[in-house]
């Protein structure tokens, strides 16, 4: 199939660029700069481009400017250029949404340090930054937050030098030239300025975010507004099944429930979530006859204790675990009864091979809880805990109750259990920011596993250096090689956060990606060029 020109120009006279960012990803991006206008413009080209997507994308990312269309690795991505080639004459909404959000200016701030740095009095930087009419350029780092065009020149400043541990939630901040809001408590190296009640994110609400791409956006000092801020619907409980599990001891933050990735969310700044090991989660649904939207138990750390509440039939599938079912040991990968008051057990394997374990119940798993999201979010039933939707919302704690979640149907038998080396070979891609010499190091090195969860895979190694370690903020595909100041790259995985400042010189075919999922701390890395399995 013939290419699509490099360049693309629009009736503005804006040029447009469409190229790869790997092999499940494009990148339509502009050479405007940053601006309130460029962000409705790439807003109207998302709503307009969704509903005529090929069947093959599965999600559509803004960014400052650019739109990143993530797609099935392996499917023609010649048709997605071509989908995207189409777009890039649709203009803007001319009625973008206002929203007033209220904040009390001063609690949590960083007053003093604000003050030294803009070299103006507290009060005038609250009379400016509440003056400044605010554009959404996109909403990511973390569900439903929003990074602001519109900040006073007066105000912009650098992020700190050392993010903070914990920003706690609504807080309002500004770093570098934009503004944004903390929907939730997280890690963060923005300066705060105060606190707003404002739900900026909530999972039972359509859409979850409060404000989306190109909306426009005024701060109210507390007392100033006769408005109050929306308050989120209250969930209704789910039709509930049977239980048949109750946790009685999880790693903590290990142990969640997946099923299939959730596509469609990017915009909200929610993770794709999903499984891990694709192949190993997949063989625990075939091996009990479950359909693929059953949900199972992954656990990152295979440190778990669980009590029948009922006769059921169970497989524990990946690596890393010892199983005990009441006291005996069995075999993984193979199929086995669990009768009611018994205990299952799972506890890491030292000398066995991989690092995620799958644990399927026939007839597939559900959290026995009120729902944790609006029904378009949560179809999927795969856990994202930063959004806090899916099975439990978060990872699995003692007391939790799991129900059946449809009918058992026959065992299939299995061919065999693998062994995974300690070894992964990884295909790479050049990235968005594809330096060459930090290519080479990349193909030319031999890396380790320093640690893994279910974000990014973070490795050691020969430093890779490059021009620039941090960009604006931009998309950031399944697989992507993130490599931050100190030049130890960064595999990012399910839940990594569908924006990121860091420069991406490389990335990972997402097929291989079930490879960092068994490997453990210690495990070597390899990356090898595209073709190298061929």
């Amino acid at each position: 199939m013939s290419e699509l020109p490099r360049d693309l120009v629009d009736e503005r006279g804006a040029r447009w660029r469409i190229r790869s960012a790997g092999p499940a990803a494009a990148l339509l991006e502009t050479d405007e700069p940053p601006s309130a206008d460029l962000s409705r413009r790439l807003a109207a080209l998302r709503t307009a481009l969704w509903p005529t997507r090929p069947r093959s994308v599965h999600d559509l990312v803004p960014s400052f400017t650019a739109l990143l269309a993530e797609f099935r690795a392996g499917a023609d991505g010649s048709e997605v250029r071509r989908w995207l080639h189409g777009a890039v004459a649709v203009e803007p909404s001319p009625t973008p949404q206002h929203h007033d959000i209220v904040v009390r200016y001063g609690e949590g701030a960083d007053a003093d340090d604000l003050a030294t740095r803009l070299a103006l009095p507290w009060d005038e930087i609250v009379r400016r930054h509440a003056a400044a009419p605010y554009t959404v350029a996109f909403i990511g780092f973390t569900p439903g937050f929003p990074y602001l065009h519109g900040l006073p020149d007066e105000l912009r400043t650098p992020r700190r030098t050392t993010p903070r541990a914990d920003v706690p939630a609504g807080s309002v901040a500004i770093a570098d030239a934009h503004a944004g809001i903390y929907p939730r408590a997280s890690p963060g190296g923005w300066w705060l300025l105060g606190r707003t009640d404002a739900p900026l994110f909530d999972a039972h609400r359509e859409p979850p975010a409060l404000l989306a791409t190109g909306d426009e956006v005024r701060f109210v000092p507390a007392g100033r507004s006769r408005t109050t801020s929306p308050k989120p619907p209250s969930p209704t409980g789910p039709e509930r099944g049977d239980p048949v599990l109750e946790v009685v001891a999880a790693w903590r933050g290990a142990v969640t429930l997946q099923t299939r990735p959730r596509w469609g969310v990017g915009q909200y700044g929610l993770a794709q979530a999903g499984p891990l090991d694709e192949a190993a989660h997949g063989a625990a649904q075939d091996i009990l006859g479950d359909l693929r939207w059953a949900a199972v138990l992954e656990a990152t750390v295979p440190s778990l204790t669980l009590r029948a509440l009922a006769d059921v039939t169970a497989v524990v599938t990946g690596g890393g675990a010892r199983i005990r079912a009441d006291g005996r040991l069995v075999p993984t990968w193979r199929p086995f009864s669990l009768r009611r008051g018994a205990f299952l057990e799972l506890v890491p394997e030292p000398n066995g091979s991989g690092a995620t374990a799958y644990l399927a119940i026939a007839g597939g798993l559900v959290a026995l809880a009120p729902p944790t999201g609006h029904p378009d979010l949560v179809g999927s039933g795969s856990t994202d805990v930063r959004g806090g939707i899916g099975g439990f919302g978060r990872a699995l704690i003692p007391g939790d109750l799991l129900a059946l979640a449809g009918p058992t149907r026959a065992l299939r038998p299995w061919p065999g259990r693998p062994r995974y080396a300690q070894r992964a070979l990884l295909r790479l891609h050049p990235g968005l920011q594809g330096e060459p010499a930090a290519l080479e190091a990349l193909h030319g090195g031999r890396f380790i596993v320093r640690s893994r969860d279910r974000t990014g895979a973070r490795l050691e190694g020969p430093s890779i250096r490059l021009e620039r370690h941090d960009v604006a903020s931009q998309g950031v595909p399944w697989g992507a090689v993130q490599v931050p100041a100190d030049g130890n790259p960064i595999v990012l995985l399910a839940d990594r956060g569908r924006t990121g400042g860091y420069a991406v010189p490389a990335i990972v075919d997402p097929r291989d990606l079930w490879q960092l999922a068994q490997a453990r701390p210690g495990s070597e890395v390899w990356f090898v060029p595209p073709d190298a399995f061929r």
